[in-house]
């Protein structure tokens, strides 16, 4: 059993507690985007490389604590004011470490203004042998606001060998529009190993998985542009629920479910809001 002691040797560290914020408004006299709120609370920061091609602002999520262990809490929000628009992606992947004891907290908030856009393509999340997550989305967007947000799951380092003997997850996703809530979705899971991992009915054997969400003016358009880019992943399908695009993905190959799960991002960029089909230099497939 570990003691004070050990936290002390550097065997277990402290929990942390960081927050971010970051919000942009479209400024009509000159017809850009602008940043016009920043904070920032250790482990997590934010840096603004070079735009994309169609020079909307990128934000990249940095976690300087190199990881998420049971008892930290982080809290990430994201506002977009009204006709602006922003890509807010990660540095690298998200680890989240064993956990002696309580929940890694994660809560997203992201809000999305009048005739605004918000990509969200954050980077793996990497759960380790006896990791336990509790991760929270919350999503606010106007009447006439488009967004594509995805999450993806990676259970244990497939490279590395490594197998999943205990863990926890709790993943719930909450979409409202005009204040209406349109679409909750959970996923809990406080028994995570490879016995339930392989069960059919739940993962079929999967070592990740992913969610995509798309919100814009024809759903219907986005869900047959994400089905023709699926074609050939290994368990993969999307839908129009509640009028939003959602696309789910499963794969035994992790690096395999992030290069379809890029490919119909880019598809998605190219065909319903004619953006160059292209990701930000940080993410690699």
């Amino acid at each position: 059993m570990l003691g004070e002691g050990d936290i002390v040797r550097g065997l277990v560290r402290p929990a942390v507690t960081g927050r971010a914020r970051v919000a942009y408004v479209y400024d009509a006299k000159d017809g850009v985007v602008r940043l016009s709120d920043l904070e920032q609370r250790d482990p997590l920061k934010i840096l603004f490389p070079d735009p994309l091609a169609e020079k909307q602002p990128v934000a990249v999520l940095v976690n300087t604590g190199g990881g998420i262990v049971g008892g930290d809490s982080l809290t990430i929000e994201v506002d977009i004011g009204d006709r602006a628009a922003a890509l807010v992606t990660a540095q690298s992947a998200e680890k989240i470490y064993r956990a002696w004891g309580p929940y890694a907290r994660v809560h997203n908030a992201l809000n999305v203004g009048a005739g605004a856009r918000l990509e969200w393509l954050s980077q793996d999340t990497i759960l380790f042998d006896g990791a336990k997550l509790d991760r929270k989305m919350d999503i606010d967007l106007a009447a006439d606001s488009d967004l594509l947000a995805g999450e993806i799951v990676v259970f244990g380092r497939r490279a590395r060998g490594e197998t999943m003997t205990n863990g926890a997850l709790r993943d719930r996703w909450s979409i409202r529009r005009d204040g209406k809530r349109l679409w909750d979705d959970a996923l809990i899971l406080d028994r995570l190993d490879d016995e339930i991992l392989a069960r059919p009915a739940l993962f079929n054997g999967a070592r990740a998985s992913a969610t995509l969400v798309c919100a814009c003016p024809d759903p219907e358009a986005a869900r047959d542009v994400a089905r023709e880019a699926l074609e050939g992943a290994t368990e993969a399908g999307a839908g129009v629920v509640a009028g939003l695009m959602v696309a789910r993905l499963l794969d035994s190959d992790p690096a395999r479910l992030r290069r379809d799960y890029a490919r119909v991002w880019c598809a998605l960029r190219t065909k319903i809001w004619n953006l160059p089909g292209q990701l930000p230099r940080l993410w690699h497939v």
